[in-house]
């Protein structure tokens, strides 16, 4: 419950103001935030250029810690997201959020960043490449495609084998193959998919999750949309806790986590092996990163 609650205050909280004027504003010099992920709340609260706002809810134990501009500011910070040696610098932040479950850490280890997007009026393939150039950068930065463990590893090299935009053989997988964050998708699919569109990634005990989420343009709705570009870092608690409601089987979920991946998998290899027969490629490449929690 805390997770989804969670979710969905930052959600609400990042849709206030990212619209654009008509005109992209000029922008100053912008200030830079340092986020150490993993680090210690304190570290960015007490040595920003830019104060965090902080809000509780005691009866829960949650607080967040966040900068909220307004698109329209001409001095939209830069971010820099530091993950074990590696930076990955955000510019044009609108509102940065660190969400603290205080009954299980004081570290920074759920951290939603929302960017500006276009001028209004913008198109779907300018909103295209700007994600895609977003993508390059985070890749450059370290960061690799992350694949799901119940989803079958098929690339973006196989989306033109693949008709349905979020299931592959009937079954819906975050993972998709038209969302391989390697391959360019065609303008043509990426009008196909639906509202949301999702890309995932991992690094040294991190997950990240680019979102988008588009709005149609009323008057030109195929050609024209406004898309809201957000970053979510988890740490591999927060990441492999997500959708565990159970009070006793979040607190032993490393000891649970084995059987459930075994689950995982187990639906991955089915779907593979329907893949194959259909001549789709599998990217027998890919392994599955390792999970740090069990390894101590």
């Amino acid at each position: 419950m805390k997770k989804i609650l969670i979710a969905i205050l930052i959600l609400i909280s990042g849709c206030d103001d990212v619209s654009n004027s008509t005109e992209t504003p000029m922008t100053n010099q912008s200030e830079i935030i340092e986020i150490e992920l993993l680090s210690s709340i304190k570290n960015i609260t007490k040595n920003t250029p830019i104060p965090f706002t902080e809000s509780c809810m005691p009866q829960v134990n949650i607080c967040w810690y966040k900068i909220q501009k307004s698109a329209n500011d001409t001095d939209l910070p830069t971010i820099n997201v530091k993950n074990n040696g590696s930076i990955l610098s955000l510019e044009q932040a609108v509102n940065i959020t660190v969400a603290l479950d205080k009954d299980t850490t004081e570290n920074i280890e759920n951290l939603n960043v929302i960017l500006r997007g276009l001028p209004k009026g913008s198109t779907h393939e300018q909103y295209r490449d700007l994600i895609f150039s977003l993508i390059d950068k985070i890749k450059k930065s370290g960061w690799s495609h992350f694949y799901f463990p119940e989803d079958p590893r098929i690339s973006g090299s196989q989306a033109g084998k693949i008709s349905s935009p979020d299931e592959v053989f009937g079954r819906y997988v975050s993972s998709h193959p038209w969302l391989d964050p390697d391959y360019q998708l065609d303008l043509k699919r990426w009008l196909q998919i639906g509202s949301f569109y999702r890309w995932y990634f991992y690094k040294d005990g991190i997950y990240l999750n680019l979102k988008a989420w588009k709005q149609n343009d009323s008057e030109a709705p195929t050609e024209k949309a406004t898309y809201l570009i957000t970053l979510d870092f988890q740490s591999e608690s927060e990441f492999w806790l997500d959708g565990i409601t159970d009070k006793k089987e979040r607190q032993h979920w490393k000891e649970l986590l084995p059987g459930r991946l075994n689950a995982y998998h187990k639906t991955r290899l089915e779907l593979e092996e329907k893949a194959r027969a259909a001549g789709i490629e599998i990217d027998e490449s890919y392994q599955d990163p390792l999970i740090h929690a069990l390894n101590n």
